[in-house]
């Protein structure tokens, strides 16, 4: 039987000792940990715009990051991957302007809210739909897998519900008339509305909704460690200087 040396004993204690510490901590380059977050492309809450993410989900998860001492990295998919995706452990977590629904909450985790918000019927400027009961015969657009699909599943009524990925191809598909409203969260119907001079408000449906992070469910230490984060932001300031940034006071 060949005698092991104490040198390469020790060696590999070294080696499984470090292999156990980094478990379940992504390194980023110079060995701070990385925290990895996927959201959808949304506009004034999350956009890659010259290789870096920007938007007020993006700025405030950058400032949670640090505070935690994390690296933020950022992806975008499509909404309906989003959920899947952080199951599988693709991302820590997903953050965008995710709705908290009692549906989603047997799914993930959610941390505490950090948006409020609400959904919205916007039109183009010059149609004559005016609330729900005009949707009779209409095409409507949506965000697939998102609260506002189930908005206008519960309509009666409509023609056709047409299912898009990204909220930008929905919203010119609504301006060059491909659909003829679009039920969509009331933030971006404001963002749309006023950007391009285009559509208008018919109605805001809803009111009340609220945007969390979502993480993989039982992972209690990390929406812990994020919602205190949360709680410091709003109390210095930095969540107003943030909203300000993005929407105005």
């Amino acid at each position: 039987m060949k005698r092991v040396s104490s040198t390469l004993v020790i060696m590999l204690v070294l080696a499984a000792l470090t292999a156990l510490a980094g478990c379940g901590q992504k390194q980023a380059a110079g060995g701070t940990a990385k925290l990895l977050m996927m959201g959808n492309e949304n506009m004034a809450f999350l956009e890659i715009v010259s290789g870096s993410p920007t938007g007020f989900s993006a700025d405030l998860a950058a400032e949670i990051a640090d505070r935690l001492g994390r690296q933020l990295v950022v992806t975008i998919e499509p909404f309906a991957e989003l959920f899947p995706r952080l199951k599988s452990g693709e991302c820590d977590i997903a953050m965008s302007a995710i709705t908290i629904t009692p549906e989603r909450q047997a799914e993930v985790d959610f941390s505490d809210p950090y948006f409020s918000s609400g959904q919205a019927l916007l039109v183009p400027l010059d149609s004559g739909i005016a609330s729900v009961s005009d949707l009779r015969g209409k095409s409507v657009g949506v965000l697939k897998a998102s609260t506002n699909q189930k908005e206008a599943e519960g309509i009666a009524g409509i023609k056709a519900i047409v299912l898009f990925d990204e909220k930008p191809p929905m919203f010119a598909a609504l301006v060059a008339g491909k659909v003829d409203a679009v039920i969509c969260d009331t933030p971006f119907a404001k963002y749309n509305a006023k950007q391009t001079g285009k559509t208008r408000i018919a109605k805001v449906l809803t009111r009340g909704d609220t945007y969390g992070i979502a993480l993989k469910k039982g992972n209690t230490a990390l929406v812990t460690k994020i919602d205190d984060a949360l709680a410091l932001i709003k109390q210095d300031g930095t969540y107003e200087r943030l909203y300000e940034k993005y929407f105005g006071k």
